[in-house]
Order: structure tokens, then C-alpha cells, then sequence
């Protein structure tokens, strides 16, 4: 049998099995145990309403409610009692009531009321409703669902801090966690989905063929790409935060003028609803800077919707998706859960390779009784991030073994002046890369 001769294809019929320790993400599974450890976000504030809002994160049930008292609690979905669900429950002034006893609960599951029983049934004592901590931080909840011994601090990222207006956005997508994620350390699809094959989605330059390398960093890790544009060197440095938080930058990045750790246009975390649905939340940024053409929406951005293509089934025809594709046809067309046993990786695929290595040495490290430590703290109390976009004026390279050379030391000089100014502010951090880059390309302005 020869399955590399033409017209194969009646033996290469079989479908092999996911890769279980990567994509399962349920309870008791070692990635799900992983991505427990961290907070997630699991809604946009402004979903939650005068009822309890249902929800499925990491394959378990849950009613995320507002009492009357203004606090927000996280609750499994059943009522201990007799398993009615609490998303019919009421909000009291204190705790959720299931609708069908009267049974009450607490935002810790503390049992507050037991409807019909007599107080001197003292089941209260010994029962507790299963409930995860909440925090509510720039119009999204986040909730810890991993043990309660291990609970990190709520980390607030240094991006989170820059004065750019944020925006909450949710996307579901019907595929797995996985293949959503890895598409951020797969920055050559933007060369060719983005530009080449679909037309220009995220502006001409990111058209331009990369030098690329990837970099591991304290939170996981960056792509560093590399392009020329006009008179001009473009370095993006696009993140990966474990175990599964993305930050991009410039979503319309005309790099046309010089410029120095530009950051992030979004921050979203891919949060797995179960095996073969996940939630793309996060926050959209607005600035001047981001978007000087002013090319983004705020009024796009919401519950299933964001201001740039491709990002859900519902913003487009199917005729209009299968000429223009985007992100989402590429991601939900690999099957509900890729298969990485039937792909072929090649060189262009570096990062996604080293992504996995990262997530794979994670989910063991717990598996083995590790915790995951928390997100290292800066004086500030922010968390230091790496996401940037630097952009110098550099004369043009005719011979092209010679740019690609140039376009690899300069994203290198950068990458190495980003990685070692974390502990540094945001302003001592730009001025370290201008220095760099003044001195190496003096008179190049």
C-alpha cells in the first residue's frame, strides 16, 4: 500500500485518534487539571443580569449570579438537594434560591436556607453547594476553578495598565481549545490567510514575507517576526501566555513610521467550554496609537462579535467565507478536535511545535504534583509582558541572503532588550530599545 501515490485516497481513509493529554479538558484530565490552576475568565460583566446566567467552562456545569447585594457568585449548576438547576434559581438579598425548595445558597456554597426543613436540621452543617471565587476586573469575571489551597493572586497585566480604552469581547468557537491557541505561534498564516489568499484582512504590511524566531520567555512565549516595509524594519513580538492567553498587537499596523514598543491591540484567553467548544474572551484596546486611521469599531465589539474579519460563522455569508476565508473557517475546518497524528509539520512550523512542547511539559509538571507559580510580580505590582511592536528607519538591502540576515539581528537586538527590561517600567523598557537600536543604527532615523 502506497499512500504517498497518486489517488490514494481509499487508503488514507482512517481518522486517527486526538492527542488526549493535549485536548481533553474535563475534570480530572491532565490539561484540564493544568488550565485550572490559573484565573480565567469566564463572562463579560455585562451579561450578567437580574437572572443567573448559565455557563460550561473546562466540561463542568455552572450559574454565574449577581444576589441582591450586588455580589457575584459561582455555582455548580445542579442544587444539591434534588439537582434542579440554579439557573432558574432567584437572587436573594444574600445567596441564590433554587426555585423548587426554597433551598439557598451562598456565593461560597454555604447552605443559608433550607426551604421546608426545620431549623433543627442541622444538614446544613455537613452539606455545601460546589462553588469557585470570583473577581471582577475591567468589565469581565474571572474565576479560579482549580484547588482552593493553591488559589494564585488575581495578576493584573502591565498592558492592562497603559491607558488604552478596553473593550470586553466573547467569541465561541465550536472546535477545540487547542487549535484556537496554537494559531497565535503560527505567524506565517498571516502572510498567506491573512493577505495572499484571502486579500488584505489586517493591512498590506502584514503581507510582507517574515524573518522569523521564536523565543521562550517567563510566561511562555513570543514569535519575533521580522519584515521590511518601504524604508522601514518592522518587528512584531506576538505572545503566548501558559496556559492559554494570547496578546497581539496592531490589529491595522501600517508600519510607516518609527516607533518603539508599541503594545497590545487585544488580550484574550481561549478558555475551554469543554472538548470541542471554546470561549475567546478578553478585551479589545483603543488608542490613537493603535489605530491612528481609526479603522477599528467599538460598537462591533460584544457578545459574538469583534471589529475584524473572520472571527465567527455569523458575520458572513458562507458563499463571502468560502471566497474570503478567515480565522474561523481555518480553525473549526480542522474537525471539532484537530488530529495532529494525520498533519505533516514543516519548518514554517516552529512555533506551534515549541507550543505544544511548553503546554505538554505543563500538564506533566501537575500530573507529577507541581503548582503552577504565579505569574512573576514587578515592584509595580504588575505582571511584565513581552507583546510589542518596534519599527526603525533602515536603508533598503538589494541582495536578499543580505536583508535576511539584517532582518534577524535587528528583530534579535530587539527581542534581547525586551526579554531583559521586564523588571524595568514601561517608559525605562522603551528607552532601553531606542538606546539599542540608536546605537547599532546610528543616523538611520
Amino acid at each position: 500500500m502506497n499512500v504517498s501515490a497518486p489517488y490514494s485516497g481509499y487508503h488514507r481513509r482512517k481518522i486517527a485518534a486526538p492527542d488526549p493529554e493535549l485536548t481533553q479538558v474535563g475534570p480530572e484530565t491532565p490539561c484540564g487539571e493544568y488550565v485550572r490552576l490559573v484565573w480565567q475568565p469566564v463572562a463579560m460583566l455585562s451579561e450578567l443580569g437580574e437572572r443567573p446566567l448559565a455557563l460550561r467552562v473546562l466540561g463542568e456545569d455552572l450559574v454565574l449570579f449577581r444576589d441582591k447585594s450586588s455580589r457575584i457568585g459561582l455555582l455548580h449548576k445542579h442544587c444539591s438537594h434534588r439537582g434542579a438547576s440554579l439557573e432558574y434559581g432567584i437572587p436573594m438579598e444574600r445567596g441564590l434560591s433554587c426555585c423548587y425548595h426554597g433551598w439557598t445558597y451562598d456565593i461560597d456554597g454555604a447552605i443559608l436556607n433550607m426551604g421546608a426543613e426545620p431549623a433543627s436540621n442541622r444538614m446544613r452543617d455537613k452539606l455545601c453547594q460546589g462553588a469557585y471565587p470570583v473577581h471582577v476586573h475591567d468589565g469581565l469575571v474571572f474565576a479560579y476553578l482549580g484547588p482552593p489551597e493553591q488559589k494564585p493572586p488575581f495578576p493584573v497585566f502591565d498592558t492592562a495598565r497603559l491607558g488604552a480604552e478596553a473593550v470586553p469581547f466573547s467569541i465561541l468557537m465550536p472546535c477545540n481549545w487547542l487549535q484556537c491557541f496554537e494559531n497565535t505561534q503560527d505567524p506565517i498564516h498571516v502572510v498567506y490567510l491573512h493577505t495572499r489568499m484571502s486579500g488584505q484582512q489586517f493591512g498590506d504590511a502584514s503581507g510582507a514575507m517574515q524573518v522569523t524566531e521564536y523565543r521562550q520567555t517567563p510566561l511562555g512565549m513570543i514569535n519575533v517576526q521580522n519584515r521590511r516595509w518601504g524604508g522601514y524594519y518592522w518587528n512584531r513580538s506576538t505572545e503566548t501566555i501558559l496556559p492559554n492567553m494570547n496578546q497581539g498587537g496592531a490589529v491595522w499596523e501600517a508600519a510607516d513610521r518609527r516607533k518603539v514598543m508599541q503594545r497590545v491591540a487585544f488580550t484574550r484567553w481561549m478558555v475551554p467550554i469543554d472538548d470541542t467548544h471554546t470561549q475567546i474572551i478578553g478585551w479589545r484596546y483603543f488608542s490613537d496609537d493603535l489605530d491612528p486611521q481609526k479603522l477599528g469599531d467599538k460598537s462591533k465589539i460584544g457578545k459574538q462579535s469583534i471589529d475584524f474579519i473572520g472571527q465567527t460563522e455569523e458575520e458572513r455569508s458562507y458563499d463571502e467565507r468560502q471566497k474570503r476565508p478567515g480565522d474561523y473557517e481555518v480553525l473549526v475546518s480542522q474537525r471539532p478536535v484537530a488530529v495532529h497524528a494525520m498533519e505533516n509539520l514543516a519548518t514554517s512550523d516552529q512555533g506551534v511545535t515549541m507550543l505544544r512542547g511548553l503546554i505538554r511539559r505543563g500538564i506533566r509538571a501537575v500530573a507529577g504534583g507541581a503548582s503552577t507559580a504565579p505569574y512573576p510580580v514587578r515592584n509595580d505590582g504588575l505582571v511584565a509582558t513581552f507583546c510589542q511592536d518596534t519599527v526603525w528607519p533602515m536603508p533598503p538591502v538589494t541582495d536578499e541572503a543580505t536583508e535576511r540576515a539584517a532582518l534577524g539581528q535587528f528583530g534579535k537586538r530587539v527581542a534581547d532588550t525586551v526579554l531583559a527590561s521586564a523588571s524595568l517600567s514601561e517608559d525605562a523598557r522603551r528607552d532601553a530599545i531606542a538606546r539599542t537600536l540608536e546605537q547599532a543604527y546610528a543616523g538611520m532615523r
